[in-house]
């Protein structure tokens, strides 16, 4: 009886330690995290804000370091994107250790450089952020 609680405990552990879908569970001790909102459509003539609809997003929230992207130039954005640190977001949530530095927040498919969703992690700090995201379909 006793082997078997020693393998069911191992077992266990590994296969939580494993489980990609457990990183909103995990504690962090730097980073951020919070609740994304994600939206696409027309943006010829603009939607107003005040009647875009948004939903949980789920996918990849990519943290790109601020100065590589500014000193990025015309090179290749998906290969930076590629390098960066990501996190799997589901049903709107994340949370992600991070290092020092000043991030911008993305998800896979929206390019946006602005103060919005711009963070800056410092030591021992967890960010709480709420993001919204909204995709043009068309100009």
């Amino acid at each position: 009886m006793k082997k078997i609680v020693i393998i069911l405990t191992v077992f266990l552990v590994v296969f939580v330690s494993c489980d990609d879908d457990n990183k909103n569970t995990l504690e962090i001790t730097q980073g951020i995290m919070g609740l994304v909102k994600y939206g696409e459509g027309d943006c010829m003539p603009e939607i107003d804000e005040s009647k875009r609809i948004y939903k949980n997003y789920n996918g990849f929230l990519y943290f790109i370091v601020k100065s590589d992207l500014e000193e990025l130039g015309n090179g290749d954005f998906e290969k930076l994107k590629a390098k960066s640190i990501k996190t799997k977001v589901t049903d709107g949530k994340f949370k992600v250790e991070l290092p020092i530095g000043v991030f911008l927040a993305m998800p896979t498919d929206v390019y946006l450089f602005s103060d919005y969703n711009t963070l800056e992690v410092k030591k021992g700090i967890v960010l709480k952020k709420n993001f919204s995201f909204w995709k043009c379909t068309s100009y």
